[in-house]
């Protein structure tokens, strides 16, 4: 019995050692662009916003004896929303555009599926941070000074896809936001300005 489990042991040893030496890391370039359009309404201002597209160099690290690794990424995010002005007569106008830039972080846990070559199926999921490093001040009177971009964003990802021969990964995304991204001084635009906490994207990542 001890002899069995002695081989055993040296059996899984060898394969994660032989799995650590063959790992593969490489490097590309990855974007996402939001297909959320959600639009939130107040009795004086409506708030639309538009999708959001990210960009930027990804990292990832693969075991391919159990096909199980972790993938980073550091991507230029820009998101942007309209904020309109609503009459007694219930017309709008817009009154500002806002623009906001972000680098994001991601980082996740990644497993992949190999069925017919070339193409394998990948799950993912894991943290995010964002860190604002740009946004546009509000300049309509109505909310100036009582709505104010965050500098700090924080999340979970969750996604799936497929890879293309071993090059091209293409998938979806799903985005929980575990903090708001816009400080308000009147709770009722709370809903307005942070939006959903859900939300989805199609990426895209190119390795080299």
């Amino acid at each position: 019995m001890k002899t069995k489990t002695l081989f055993l042991s040296a059996l899984a040893a060898f394969l994660l050692i032989g799995a650590t030496a063959n790992a593969q890391l490489r490097f590309g370039l990855r974007g996402e662009v939001g297909l959320n359009k959600p639009s939130f309404s107040e009795e004086v201002f409506e708030v639309e916003n538009l999708n959001s597209f990210k960009i930027g160099p990804t990292a990832e690290f693969m075991l391919p004896v159990v096909n199980l690794g972790v993938e980073g990424a550091i991507l230029y995010s820009n998101d942007r929303m309209n904020v309109k002005d609503v009459s007694e007569e219930g017309a709008q106008s817009i009154v500002q555009k806002v623009s906001n830039h972000y680098l994001d972080v991601p980082v996740n846990l990644k497993y992949k599926i190999g069925f017919l070559l070339p193409v394998k199926a990948y799950l993912a999921g894991g943290p995010y941070a964002r860190f604002l490093i740009a946004s546009d001040d509000f300049t309509w009177e109505t909310i100036k000074g009582e709505v104010e971009a965050k500098s700090f964003e924080a999340g979970v990802n969750l996604g799936l896809g497929a890879e293309l021969f071993s090059r091209l990964a293409v998938g979806v995304n799903y985005g929980i936001r575990m903090t708001d991204n816009y400080s308000v001084d009147k709770p009722e635009w709370t809903d307005a300005f942070n939006g959903k906490k859900g939300t989805w994207s199609l990426t895209a990542a190119v390795y080299f």
